[in-house]
């Protein structure tokens, strides 16, 4: 058994899924599980119309047109108009219409669970009746059903041993009709019913946790990038593939910001020692492989980029000392409000933590905050990452500039800096990768 993940991009619009057709054949004779991400940027679009319905916008109404539409016209390139795919994809907006009208009284974090998962939902539907038209059989499953997570809403956390059952008796019987399932990555569900969702780009974790507790014999994400590379090629064009890096030193390119893999993805296949493959779908021959053989981490460094960064400095307002009660209860404020930290930084009377921005919750977050604490914060900063760079050629090149904030360890290098600073230093930058 193997498992697929396909991203956004792969499916896209139609031409993508009919791209995606003779990848999925080649393997067809071997047991298929397809974990299926929202097409092209819809997670986005349904935040954008969650938010709307939420604020009793006029603009509500021309947002969900724009979504409806967007799918209608994938499916009418994809079939024929009598196909019964649109009458699954109209009482699956019918739905979606039912709980946007109710996400007003929810809090924002229930409501974002019972609507945005919906983009995955409506890809796996298409994408399954356009692999059975083309006489691939397939049974799609809704992953709330066997992907058991707690309630916290936006950020779920795995029940390893429900999920585990579930998948046993919802996912592995259905082998024994077809030799491809097709499920949805990114959502979840409680033992109650509420849909969850595991966090944005969790796809790659939702196909992990199946290839986990499937034993398969391996995981191959499926991207527009030749693999795994050392920088975002379309911020740094010298950017290079890594043929075969460790799972360790994946995780700290995912933890650090890195696009490509979610940070969660490689402990579930590290745990049974699974492959991970990450393909290009418009070269299948280019590819990176992560498993625990390689010896080659390290012989190119790694440069990553992550903006819209959020610089926080907190201190005590009595002069007292930021001890690790306190650290701890600022962190929890941070994990309650979905900020995600990047770096931290401590010392005697000030705390510094740099995290992805999230403008939805960040008036919240910091009247939690200055009730015990002095709070100062930059926004629209970058975060510059470096791994396995043997010298002081970034040290030397931003020569304090601009560097708000800058760590060193024994294989990183961190700056936090203005945007505008590391854009006029892209240039010689770029000759570093």
């Amino acid at each position: 058994m193997i498992v697929y993940k396909f991203g956004g991009i792969s499916v896209g619009d139609a031409k993508s899924i009919r791209a995606l057709l003779p990848i999925i054949e080649k393997q067809k004779s071997e047991k298929l599980v397809l974990v299926i991400s929202a097409m092209g940027k819809m997670t986005n679009a349904f935040e954008s119309l969650l938010s709307l319905y939420r604020k009793g916008s006029k603009e509500k109404q021309g947002q969900f047109n724009k979504i409806k539409s967007f799918h209608y016209t994938i499916v009418e390139e994809l079939f024929e108009n009598s196909h019964s795919i649109k009458s699954s994809l109209n009482e699956c907006f019918e739905q979606l219409e039912v709980k946007l009208e109710q996400s007003e009284i929810q809090s924002y974090d229930y409501a974002y669970d019972q609507t945005v998962g919906y983009g995955e939902l409506l890809s796996s539907f298409i994408l399954s009746a356009f692999l059975s038209e083309q006489g691939v059989q397939n049974i799609r499953i809704d992953a709330s059903e066997f992907l058991i997570t707690n309630d916290k809403h936006r950020d779920a956390r795995l029940d390893w041993i429900a999920t585990k059952e579930k998948i046993i008796s919802k996912v592995q019987p259905a082998f024994d009709k077809v030799n491809i399932v097709i499920t949805q990555g990114f959502i979840g569900g409680t033992l109650n019913g509420l849909r969850t969702t595991i966090g944005r780009e969790g796809s790659d974790y939702s196909a992990a946790i199946l290839a986990h507790c499937l034993t398969a014999r391996e995981l191959t994400v499926w991207k527009d990038v030749p693999g795994i590379l050392n920088a975002d090629p379309k911020l740094l064009s010298k950017a290079r593939r890594l043929d075969h890096i460790s799972y360790h030193e994946t995780v700290e390119l995912a933890f650090y910001g890195a696009s490509v893999i979610h940070p969660r993805t490689l402990q579930p296949l590290k745990a049974k020692q699974i492959p991970l493959i990450v393909r290009s779908f418009l070269n299948p021959e280019s590819a990176s492989l992560i498993d625990g053989n390689s010896k080659t981490d390290g012989e190119i460094p790694s440069f990553i980029i992550k903006e819209n960064q959020i610089l926080f400095t907190i201190a005590s307002r009595d002069f007292s000392f930021i001890d690790a009660e306190k650290l701890t209860g600022i962190l929890k404020l941070f994990s309650a409000n979905h900020f995600h930290i990047r770096l931290i930084q401590n010392s005697a009377l000030n705390f510094s933590l740099v995290a992805d921005e999230n403008h939805l919750q960040l008036d919240d977050l910091l009247k939690q905050l200055q009730t015990d604490f002095s709070v100062k914060y930059n926004r629209n900063l970058s975060l510059l990452t470096v791994r396995h760079l043997q010298n002081d050629s970034l040290s030397k090149l931003f020569n304090y500039t601009g560097v708000l904030l800058e760590m060193h360890s024994r294989l990183t290098q961190q700056f936090v800096l203005h945007s505008d600073v590391l854009v006029d230093k892209m240039k010689a930058l770029n000759d570093l990768v």
